[in-house]
């Protein structure tokens, strides 16, 4: 059985005075597929037309009484305005009629008497014409039914994207503040590992932290990747961790005056160092680094007797720039500048002396970068609360118990306030804050 709807048939409305021409148009059209309709005026015409459902043609004659055949169908294109519009005329109102048609107001007209062949054509392709149009149409409110449903699902397609994006941009920028999180976490956490190296050693106070200044602003005027500069700066502050199982006798000695036995308990530190940090994934390039600060250039140092650049590069940069503020720390061995012109002569074979000016450059600007930093009348001890961003550190801050909380020459942002603010609340130092201020 077909779920197709039938379709009404397609109706005419013949309109004429004369009962005898509406009977012959009626059997003309008897065997078309069509619904025929009668009206003995235009005023009973008229009427019809408010009645049809499916008018696809109006056939009027000129000559009637109160109403013309213009008349009528002029008006009958206002209630009808789909339907076709012919006219039957005499000879002798060929005029009217071709004034009419010219006027747009009718489609087609027919001389009286007509041709019955010539009639069913006309009707026919009228017929025709109109169910094509009606298709069109038909075909015409789906497509704008099925745009209006593509616009709405579009529209709806474009909220989800839209609201996809939203929540990837919200979890990429969680993540973005988590990474950041992390990474200020690593940073603290090697720098309280730092602090708690250089309690063995009192005497050499920011000696990590120095050591770390230097070698990343070698690594940096070498162009090293930032992979590999981060790697040395982590290196650089906990080149010292090794130390912290060797005895107290041992470590206070300087190096040239150990004993060989001493040396060889004293030159464990740089393996030990590695194997402290080597299982943390972010710190194994570190202590590959660690693990060769006791080699020589020559190749006699140890624990791999590597020579020349087999050397990391980082182990190398590192060496120079702990030795030079080791020994200005510890003040037995002159000036920065006598220190300098020292690894040329007494340990030319131990270090990398490619990288000496380079390392020298960076050490200069690093310890004369407090002294220029401003006027004596710029500079105020002041406690957390009256600290403000952007303040330029002048003396090492140190906890109640010792720790270093930052070091001389720091630029004071929110987050390292905030941390001096918990500090002095839970391990008070024993001063103010030396700083410098900002000029406005």
């Amino acid at each position: 059985m077909s779920n197709s709807v039938e379709q009404p048939l397609p109706q005419i409305l013949c309109v004429d005075d004369e009962q005898g021409i509406l009977r012959s148009l009626r059997r003309v059209l008897m065997d078309e597929e069509c619904d025929v309709l009668i009206a003995g005026s235009g005023a009973e015409g008229l009427k019809t037309l408010n009645e049809v459902t499916n008018l696809a043609l109006i056939i009027s004659d000129q000559r009637m009484p109160e109403m013309t055949g213009v008349d009528f169908l002029q008006q009958a294109k206002d209630v009808c305005p789909a339907a076709y519009r012919v006219m039957l005329t005499g000879y002798a109102d060929i005029n009217a009629t071709m004034d009419a048609v010219n006027k747009g107001e009718i489609w087609r007209y027919l001389t009286k008497p007509w041709d019955d062949e010539q009639l069913i054509l006309l009707v026919r392709d009228a017929i025709r014409q109109f169910n094509l149009e009606n298709e069109n149409k038909k075909l015409q409110q789906i497509i704008e039914k099925q745009n209006q449903e593509l616009k709405e699902w579009n529209d709806r397609l474009k909220q989800r994207v839209l609201a996809q994006t939203n929540r990837i941009r919200e979890k990429h920028e969680e993540l973005a503040r988590g990474n950041k999180h992390l990474r200020e976490s690593f940073e603290q956490t090697l720098h309280a590992f730092s602090c708690l190296i250089e309690l063995r050693d009192k005497n050499l106070k920011n000696h990590s932290h120095s050591t770390a200044a230097i070698s990343e602003q070698v690594a940096q005027n070498l162009k090293l990747l930032p992979k590999q500069q981060k790697n040395i700066r982590a290196a650089a502050l906990l080149h010292g961790i090794g130390k912290l199982g060797i005895p107290d006798n041992i470590l206070c000695k300087r190096e040239e005056d150990l004993t060989a036995s001493e040396k060889i308990i004293y030159n464990t530190f740089t393996v030990r160092g590695q194997t402290a940090i080597g299982p943390i994934d972010d710190l194994r390039e570190a202590g590959i680094i660690l693990r060769h600060l006791m080699e020589r250039y020559d190749g006699k140092g140890g624990p791999d007797q590597l020579t020349g650049d087999n050397i990391p590069i980082g182990s190398r940069i590192i060496a120079l720039a702990e030795h030079i503020d080791r020994h200005l720390n510890a003040g037995d061995c002159g000036t920065l500048e006598q220190i300098i012109d020292g690894c040329k002569t007494q340990f030319s074979k131990r270090f990398d002396l490619r990288l000496l000016p380079i390392v020298a450059k960076a050490a200069r600007a690093y310890y004369s970068e407090t002294e220029q930093a401003g006027l004596p009348d710029s500079r105020q001890e002041l406690f957390p609360k009256d600290l403000s961003t952007g303040m330029v550190v002048l003396r090492d801050v140190y906890s109640g118990t010792g720790l270093l909380l930052l070091k001389q020459g720091s630029v004071l942002n929110e987050e390292s306030i905030k941390s001096l603010k918990r500090y002095y609340d839970t391990d008070t130092p024993k001063q103010p804050v030396l700083v410098l201020k900002k000029h406005d």
